[in-house]
């Protein structure tokens, strides 16, 4: 489906389980391979509210938060998918997308273990030294947060902003995909920056609270 192609290597990147090939690998939505460049983007858009009621298991999207907190970023109407490109291995309940045909969608993922060998700080801290662009630190968010400006998006003809934080030894990463263009731009808040990742950082908040972090 859909997402944030983290810029670092790719063992790295398998370690962390939040790399974008391999998430896509992993999306409900087959169909995605063979869609052309032009609409890539709106099939993954549409794929949000198709998969809206795939799975049982509740995500962080209806246990920690909900769309009324999505409201503070994404304008239009927001339909939920139980699937987000950044579950970890392993932990893909604590993953989740809101969005629609609007433009937009955030892709959300909360780690509460750490990933294949090693302790989540650690892995927290190599993931940020890898981030292209750079993270920019910022308080009120976890333990420790940080965010990054807008960049090209993974998915076709889409921009991203990402906000990364941790908690005691949990893990939330948060990422904004929008259209390129006066769409995109309609589909989110105005905020950027700071206002922007403090946003996307409420959610983190109420995940990691959820979870006694």
């Amino acid at each position: 489906m859909l997402h944030t192609a983290l810029r670092i290597p790719a063992s790295i990147a398998l370690s962390l389980a939040v790399v974008v090939a391999a998430g896509c690998s992993k999306s409900p939505a087959g169909p995605f391979a063979e869609a052309t460049n032009e609409n890539a983007g709106k099939a993954a858009l549409s794929n949000a509210v198709a998969n809206a009621n795939k799975g049982s298991t509740p995500t962080p999207c209806e246990t920690d938060f909900s769309a009324r907190d999505a409201a503070e970023i994404l304008t239009g109407s927001t339909a939920l998918n139980r699937y987000a490109m950044n579950a970890a291995l392993g932990e893909a309940e604590n993953g989740c997308e809101f969005g629609d045909g609007n433009g937009a969608l955030i892709d959300f993922a909360i780690r509460a273990k750490p990933p294949m060998q090693g302790d989540n700080r650690q892995q927290y801290k190599t993931l940020t030294s890898f981030l292209q662009p750079k993270g920019v630190p910022f308080a009120g968010v976890g333990d420790q947060a940080v965010w990054v400006d807008v960049h090209d998006s993974n998915i076709p003809g889409m921009s991203e902003f990402d906000t990364y934080a941790i908690k005691g030894e949990v893990i939330c990463l948060a990422d904004l995909h929008f259209r390129k263009g006066t769409q995109g731009e309609k589909a989110i808040t105005p905020a950027r920056g700071e206002e922007l990742a403090k946003k996307l950082g409420a959610l983190c908040n109420k995940s990691f609270a959820a979870r006694g972090a």
